[in-house]
């Protein structure tokens, strides 16, 4: 059986943290109950006294340092530990509420769950034997006041701080620029604090991103549990709102309509009231840009059917061709963007298909990373896919020709969507895929995703892709092309007979041949004999000891 803290122990503590320590052992021999307050008094005098909590609120607060320093902590977690029954940890909902003010607890809210952590600034002081003193961030300016918004929105959506909390933030500290012409513009208007939390937002995401296309599914970000209540909804859509008819948001045309569920700030906001922050559209300034002219020309080899498609699409994206379709489809009042699907097995070609059209077609490639969109915190992966819709919009309006946005290796995006989200991973998934479906509804420019996928893509997507090539396995006609033109020093029918032979994709075929150049610049010889080719071939594949085994789909290396 454990020994309980002595009085004269406690008495001795000179330390917050050693102090801490007391409360917390104490709590554990005896649970939160009127003997740890007698038994601990002196202790909890001296935190009273240092950090001016009262007894609940030390107490709660020693179980969440304990159990929360690293990780969060539940409610129902805290009332196992704290030993009491809901309906008496109830009562002291206030002391949290003061824990969380004074900002010594941060908390997360993810599908309506409460959790609870120290931060790691407070751990800090009171290692230091200092009391904690959060300091709020001066705002002055403009600058500032966007700065500090967009951190408290990411608060908001990491569920650190709820939407009362964001909103009264905002909205006080607006008053506190009331000088800029920004403030002095909107404050006299009286805007409702629904219509004002909306306005900042959109302009936020104007200022932040350069963005002008912002839909229902961002102006959750501001709400618990990513809640937008029905009534903003139905008040945008109507434009009953008061932003209209001040002339400070409008809907986003898309094919010559006007949007009712995309809205931007008006040329006024951005050019008078936001004037002065400089907000850069320069399109020059987007990553994952791929030049046409840096694209090497190659040479690629193709089932007959899968030539016949990629020949329309390489044609249809011809610039005379191209501006001519999209001119008859806007006179019919269809979609004048065209959105690709190309599919099939790695290292059939996909990738290297859409270069070398962009090469012919004299397109750049904005090339959007899948794995870079999706961030770990949460409402980052669809701030990230609304960035780069954003950034191909501000390329188009700077560029002759429109640029071709390449999703590439897109499987971990097009796939069916979860009907029920189990967690916020989930929801996130699900919201980067309705951002996407949106975004292609209305887009206007030439988008092409490759993916592995052959079943499992939602058919919410399959719809909206124009085109769909699917690379089906070479013949063995075709991988003896493949093989002649990498290797052109073998004779026909050597390329004929490993064609045969080996089943391989061109990405395959291609790691082949770059193996043999490497041993033969290692070994000084240009030995490329039937014998040295098939050497390679049948190491290529791992775990593999047939090598007449059937591995991989169509041509050239992707």
């Amino acid at each position: 059986m454990k020994k309980k803290t002595s009085k004269n122990e406690i008495q001795t503590c000179e330390t917050i943290m050693d102090t801490l320590e007391v409360v917390i052992n104490t709590a554990k021999e005896d649970g939160l109950n009127d003997e740890l307050f007698k038994t601990a008094r002196p202790a909890l005098d001296y935190l009273f006294g240092r950090l001016g909590f009262t007894d609940w609120q030390v107490a709660i607060f020693a179980v969440c340092f304990d159990n929360g320093m690293y990780t969060s902590i539940g409610m129902d977690r805290i009332t196992e530990l704290c030993n009491l029954p809901n309906t008496r940890m109830l009562r002291h909902w206030c002391d949290i509420d003061v824990l969380r003010e004074r900002h010594y607890l941060s908390m997360n809210r993810y599908n309506s769950e409460v959790r609870y952590s120290v931060p790691m600034d407070v751990v800090r002081c009171l290692a230091d034997n200092k009391a904690y003193t959060y300091k709020e961030e001066e705002v002055t300016t403009l600058d500032d006041y966007f700065c500090i918004l967009n951190k408290r929105v990411n608060q908001r959506s990491d569920g650190n701080i709820t939407h009362d909390e964001l909103r009264t933030w905002a909205l006080e500290n607006l008053e506190k620029i009331k000088d800029t012409a920004f403030a002095r513009a909107i404050l006299p208007l009286g805007l409702s604090t629904t219509d004002t939390m909306v306005f900042l937002y959109i302009c936020l995401l104007w200022v932040r991103d350069a963005d002008d296309r912002i839909g229902f599914d961002d102006l959750e970000r501001m709400y618990d549990n990513y809640d937008l209540p029905l009534q903003v909804r139905n008040v945008m859509r109507s434009h009953k709102s008061a932003l209209f008819c001040h002339g400070l948001i409008e809907n986003v045309l898309s094919s010559g309509m006007a949007d009712p569920n995309m809205f931007c700030v008006t040329d006024y906001v951005k050019n008078e009231l936001l004037g002065e922050l400089n907000v850069q559209t320069d399109a020059k300034t987007t990553k994952g840009i791929i030049e046409y002219t840096k694209l090497q020309e190659k040479r690629l080899f193709y089932n007959r059917e899968d030539a016949q498609q990629v020949a329309e699409l390489t044609k249809l994206l011809d610039d005379t061709n191209f501006r001519g379709i999209q001119q008859r489809l806007k006179e019919h009042g269809m979609r004048t963007g065209f959105c690709c699907l190309l599919y099939g097995a790695p290292g059939t070609g996909k990738t290297e298909t859409v270069y070398q059209i962009a090469r012919q077609t004299q397109r750049d490639i904005i090339c959007v990373n899948v794995e870079e969109i999706r961030d770990k915190y949460v409402g980052e992966s669809e701030k990230n896919i609304k960035k780069a819709f954003t950034q191909y919009r501000r390329l188009c309006e700077n560029a002759d020709r429109k640029p071709i946005l390449l999703f590439n290796e897109a499987d971990a995006i097009l796939g069916n969507r979860m009907e029920t989200t189990r967690d916020a991973v989930d929801k996130m998934e699900n919201s980067i895929q309705n951002i996407i479906l949106q975004e292609m509804e209305s887009f206007d420019g030439i988008m092409i995703a490759t993916t592995n996928l052959t079943s499992q893509l939602d058919k919410a997507f399959e719809r909206r892709f124009l085109y769909k090539i699917n690379y089906q396995r070479p013949t063995a006609d075709v991988r003896g092309k493949i093989w002649h033109a990498m290797l052109p020093d073998l004779s026909e029918a050597d390329a004929h007979e490993l064609g045969k032979r080996y089943d391989m994709s061109g990405g395959e075929i291609e790691n082949v041949v770059r193996k043999l150049i490497v041993n033969n610049i290692l070994s000084g010889t240009e030995d490329i004999s039937l014998n040295t080719v098939t050497h390679y071939c049948d190491h290529e594949r791992i775990g593999i000891k047939n090598n007449r085994m059937s591995i991989g789909f169509t041509s050239l290396a992707s």
